[in-house]
């Protein structure tokens, strides 16, 4: 299949989504936070309220292939199981002896492609690993600070992060945190190996490239028409990894204008492992083709930087006074429609459902179409209000991930807009 996203609203075709998987079945009130989980998920009941919005996704006529589903089928090649499995047990090098790192690939190189995917989702600690081959170095079983050979893939669910099509071409994503790093991995692998996508011949803007080494994740990509795509820029993304993909799309061709809106991400306490907007998506989301739905909270703390093509293929950087009159510009509009997170109630409501509900955060299934998560009763009212038809989905237990729907779906195809 071709893979295709020029705008944030045009109707959903093809998608990637995938439950929490089983590496939420290592939380515990002790290593939560480093497992990047607001509190613990009851994993069963995750798991029935994913497939329940995955069935909701499905009946708007778009294509839902699960992660999960990709990965075991191209880990049947002997060829790609070799070269995946040496490349997640290399990202553990840093934190993992030698002696131990050798003894964690052998043991992986000998699973089936079913529990290899469970056994990269759960992870293994040293004891595990040892257990199993009584080849792990004595360092690592005493290890005071980390238990784990194998840091679990706890984070599966936002889809979104590891990997984003823009344009025609795609994004592998270099991810900040280490329970993450492994995922960017497995999606350059599915897409070069599987046969879904055999006949897409797409360009990789970046990730490919040995030297493509900085942070960027896709809730920070946007892509708001087809020259047009905004990216965030915090501890997530950096400046660097920004500017290569402005240079290598706009040679290309596909796109004129790259918006980077370099943000904080506030957290309620020191206890706040998440925060307010850990991604762009998280407080500004593209609804319609001229509404947007904000947070109002992060307008004083952006700074709004507007990358076009320059001279002699450099990048011209202009930094602008305002992000919608900006938008407003780039893309053509005579006025723009600002939908806010918690509509009209009070500050305490909007932050209430930003932070525990990701209020923010929607994926849209069509124009003016949009899912978000069914606790953001005020903000549901304000997008009814303003004219958008809402897909509320109950998520009791995915939102302690401290992500949205947006986070939690990746597009492969979208139709163009008219």
């Amino acid at each position: 299949m071709r893979i295709r996203v020029r705008s944030e609203i045009g109707k959903l075709r093809a998608v990637i989504m995938q439950p929490p998987g089983k590496g939420i079945e290592r939380c515990t009130p002790l290593n939560v936070q480093s497992l990047a989980w607001d509190a613990i998920p009851s994993p069963h009941k995750a798991l029935e309220e994913h497939q329940a919005w995955v069935r909701a996704v499905r009946s708007s006529g778009a294509d839902v292939f699960l992660f999960e589903d990709l990965l075991r089928d191209i880990l049947g090649d002997p060829v790609a199981r070799t070269e995946l499995v040496a490349s997640i047990v290399e990202t553990e090098r840093r934190f993992v002896a030698p002696r131990t790192l050798e003894a964690l690939g052998e043991y992986l190189s000998e699973l089936a492609p079913a529990p290899l995917v469970e056994t990269l989702f759960f992870g293994m600690t040293a004891d595990e690993l040892n257990g199993r081959t009584g080849s792990v170095s004595l360092s690592d079983l005493a290890n005071p600070m980390s238990p784990w050979v194998l840091f679990p893939m706890s984070n599966v669910l936002y889809t979104r992060d590891p990997a984003a099509v823009v344009g025609d071409g795609i994004v592998f994503c270099r991810m900040h945190n280490r329970d993450r790093e492994k995922e960017p991995l497995c999606y350059s692998a599915i897409f070069r190996r599987h046969p879904l996508f055999a006949d897409a011949s797409a360009p990789v803007w970046y990730g490919e490239d040995p030297d493509d080494d900085d942070p960027i994740e896709g809730g920070n990509v946007h892509c708001y028409s087809p020259n047009c795509v905004v990216i965030g820029i915090n501890e997530r993304t950096r400046p660097e990894a920004i500017e290569k993909l402005a240079e290598r799309t706009m040679a290309r061709g596909e796109v004129t204008d790259v918006i980077a809106l370099m943000f904080e991400n506030p957290r309620l306490s020191e206890r706040d492992n998440i925060g307010l907007s850990v991604h762009m998506d998280m407080f500004l989301n593209m609804i319609d083709r001229d509404a947007f739905l904000f947070f109002p909270y992060m307008e004083r703390k952006l700074t709004v930087l507007h990358l076009t093509p320059g001279r002699g293929g450099r990048i011209r950087i202009t930094r602008e006074d305002s992000l919608f009159e900006t938008l407003k510009r780039v893309l053509k509009l005579d006025a723009i429609r600002i939908i806010k997170v918690g509509g009209d109630e009070s500050e305490a409501v909007a932050f209430a459902e930003q932070r525990a509900g990701s209020g923010g955060n929607t994926v849209n299934l069509e124009p003016g179409k949009v899912c978000i998560w069914d606790r953001n009763v005020a903000t549901i009212r304000a997008l009814e209000r303003g004219g958008i038809r809402v897909v509320a989905v109950e998520a009791d237990e995915l939102t302690k991930g401290g992500g949205g729907p947006r986070c939690s779906t990746m597009p492969l195809l979208r139709d163009d807009l008219s």
